[in-house]
């Protein structure tokens, strides 16, 4: 699956920002050990990979739905400003909606049914703590997820706004959640992909 998500990274211009903005990418795919992505053991991976919409490859350079979007974007302008409130807006409806929806569910259920994850009650927990990945649309130079409002407020107060672009990017990931499939004594379990999201280019 894929989403649009938009990198903050300190610029002079429009190439080295885009240039800059691999070292966080190459984090959250996995090549680099990044604030964003450090375990203890090594890099983890919040995505598969990555294109900037700098690369001819790009799927989403002309693509209808987002019309044509530079690759990156300085924030002392109005089209910069807008693209990162696109994101922050989107992200809060996701967060509002999984939080509603987690409500309602535990609800309806008793312990036992959470902790056995009925309805991916206990996947909405996941996907509500993450710090990377499908969850997180804004991230850092370094990698590192800003998962709302304040986090992207406080990270333009400190770094300086008329010194950010932001640069998008083309990312994909992989959600999965099991299914199992009862075939007389023997149960055997697969797994499939939840694919959803709110602007993220997956609509």
């Amino acid at each position: 699956m894929y989403m649009l998500i938009r990198v903050l990274v300190p610029a002079v211009g429009s190439s080295e920002a885009a240039s800059t903005t691999r070292y966080a990418l190459d984090c959250l795919i996995g090549i680099r050990i990044g604030i964003g992505n450090s375990n203890g053991n090594g890099a983890s991976t919040a995505f598969d990979y990555y294109k900037t919409l700098d690369e001819s490859t790009t799927r989403y350079r002309d693509h209808p739905r987002y019309g044509d979007i530079d690759p990156a974007l300085s924030l002392q302008s109005e089209t910069g400003r807008q693209f990162l409130e696109d994101a922050v807006e989107a992200q809060e409806a996701w967060l509002h909606k999984t939080l509603d929806k987690l409500r309602v569910k535990l609800e309806s259920l008793d312990l036992e049914s959470v902790i056995d994850d009925v309805n991916l009650t206990r996947f909405d927990w996941y996907r509500l703590g993450q710090f990377a990945g499908p969850s997180v649309w804004i991230y850092d130079r370094h990698g590192a997820g800003l998962r709302s409002r304040s986090a992207v407020e406080r990270h333009l107060e400190h770094n300086g706004e008329d010194k950010l672009w932001v640069v998008p990017a083309d990312v994909h990931y992989w959600t999965f959640y099991p299914h199992f499939i009862f075939n007389e004594s023997v149960c055997v379990v697969y797994f499939g992909s939840i694919h959803s999201g709110v602007l993220r280019g997956d609509q």
